[in-house]
């Protein structure tokens, strides 16, 4: 699993650590879409999120960053660090309408930006779930809002056919 320039290969690694989110779970902080009808929701109701977020998830340094609203969306770039002073892989995020509902879309990439994704085509989706007091769920994901200027991202995972759900725990970057 290795790339030609000997980097671990963290597309396979991450992939089927984190993609793999249809692994039933006995969540806590994450759901997972059934045949239920998706919740009305707007873009409007994430405007919170504009802005730079750091923090920390997976045991490494996170960042974060949203655009406010444009064009009904609300888009955005992740990166987190390797440890080494290097960025380990980065992802372009939208939310975007999907019906009366919303979509979390994410294409990820590794640090020489080729797409984990550039076999499909396709980013992949994340369908709004439900919608509770501070909490936006995800298939699979969950914002969870936990003060004016913190918050934290779940993650369903699989690694190795253990399920699990992992805390990306963001604040509010100050403004320069």
């Amino acid at each position: 699993m290795r790339s030609p320039d000997g980097e671990l290969d963290l597309m396979r690694a991450f992939t089927a650590f984190v993609l793999a989110v249809s692994t039933p779970v006995a969540a806590q902080h994450t759901r997972a879409m059934t045949d239920a009808t998706p919740p009305p929701a707007s873009v409007d109701q994430l405007a919170w999120l504009a802005g730079s977020w750091v923090g920390s998830g997976m045991g490494a340094r996170v960042t974060e960053t949203y655009s406010a609203q444009l064009g009904g969306r609300i888009t955005g770039h992740f990166a987190m660090a390797d440890g080494k002073g290097g960025v380990a892989f980065t992802e372009l995020v939208d939310y975007v309408p999907m019906g009366r509902s919303l979509a979390y879309r994410v294409r990820h990439f590794n640090p020489d930006m080729t797409g984990w994704e550039d076999k499909t085509g396709k980013a992949v989706l994340f369908p709004l779930v439900a919608v509770e007091k501070d909490h936006w769920f995800f298939d699979g994901m969950t914002i969870e809002r936990t003060a004016a200027d913190a918050m934290t991202m779940w993650v369903r995972t699989s690694h190795k056919g253990k399920a699990s759900e992992v805390p990306f725990h963001f604040t509010r970057a100050p403004q320069p």
